[in-house]
């Protein structure tokens, strides 16, 4: 038990530092994109871009549902604290252009012919748009006073965009037929700022969490080595040996034994033979001289 204990808090440390890292990762990564982003703004702090120029021989461009068309295309526009301005401009001059309810501009435009835009695209240069012409034959009313907001331009915040169904017409200020428009669109999202600090501020955080949590390797142990038997002694004790067998021992060293000392000198011919190189010669013995009178010399 107190060996399982242990293994399941490292895996679920494990689990959990791999699952911040994870998090943590893309959340920095997502703050860094923004805060580079940020680097791009124009002096009054928003992105802009221009809409390739849109002809048609009707009597208005119309957006028909602006949040739709927002969220479909460019949602960050629709964020908390994000203003957007669109300019509109003629060949003569500034458009006439303005917000209104659906409802509103669809019963102004029955049976007026004018270029519905269903798609922008987000891109380099000029965006790109999709126009689809309606048909017509009528002439609109004199233009009402809920389409003008401005010499060319309208501005609104997201708040009033988001979730409601309002359409953007764009026409020529006496409502002639043939229209020719050049429109730019500037957003400039104030969430942008404090997301991108929140994110990378969010994202460094859950790495350092990750990187604490996730266990440390445990460390191998070293074998300690066998100790290495002294040689030393091992050679004194078999010089001590050769020395007992020889015979050479001097019984007077301290280092002797002292059942050696005691015991007396063993005659030579008692010890053991030496074995050794060269090998001792043997004495020449000379037979004694036989007496003359013991031989027999008749035999």
């Amino acid at each position: 038990m107190k060996k399982v204990v242990p293994s399941l808090v490292r895996i679920v440390r494990t689990a959990a530092g791999i699952l911040l890292l994870v998090l943590g990762l893309p959340v920095l990564v997502v703050g860094g994109a923004l805060g580079m982003a940020t680097q791009h703004r124009d002096a009054a702090g928003g992105f802009g871009g221009a809409i390739e120029r849109i002809t048609t021989p009707g009597r208005a461009v119309v957006v028909a549902d602006l949040d739709r068309l927002l969220r479909r295309t460019a949602p960050f526009a629709r964020g908390r604290d994000t203003s957007v301005r669109v300019t509109a401009e003629t060949e003569e001059g500034p458009a006439l252009i303005g917000l209104a309810p659906m409802a509103e501009v669809a019963r102004y435009l029955a049976g007026v012919p004018y270029a519905r835009v269903d798609r922008v695209s987000l891109g380099n240069g000029p965006l790109p748009v999709r126009v689809t012409p309606v048909a017509g034959g009528a002439a609109p009313a004199a233009p009402p006073a809920w389409i003008h907001q401005g010499a060319g331009a309208v501005e609104w915040a997201s708040s009033r965009v988001r979730g409601q169904r309002l359409s953007l017409i764009v026409m020529h200020p006496d409502a002639r037929a043939g229209l020719t428009v050049d429109v730019r669109v500037t957003a400039c999202p104030g969430w942008l700022p404090s997301a991108a600090w929140g994110l990378l501020v969010t994202g460094a955080v859950l790495l350092a969490l990750g990187t604490i949590t996730l266990p440390r390797p445990t460390p191998t142990p070293t074998p300690t080595p066998a100790p290495v038997p002294v040689a030393l002694p091992m050679i004194k004790a078999s010089f001590k040996s050769l020395e007992q067998r020889e015979g050479r021992l001097d019984h007077g060293e301290g280092d002797a034994p002292a059942a050696v000392r005691a015991a007396p000198s063993a005659p030579a011919q008692a010890s053991h033979p030496v074995l050794g190189w060269p090998p001792p010669r043997r004495p020449v013995v000379t037979p004694a001289p036989i007496p003359t009178d013991q031989v027999d010399l008749q035999g």
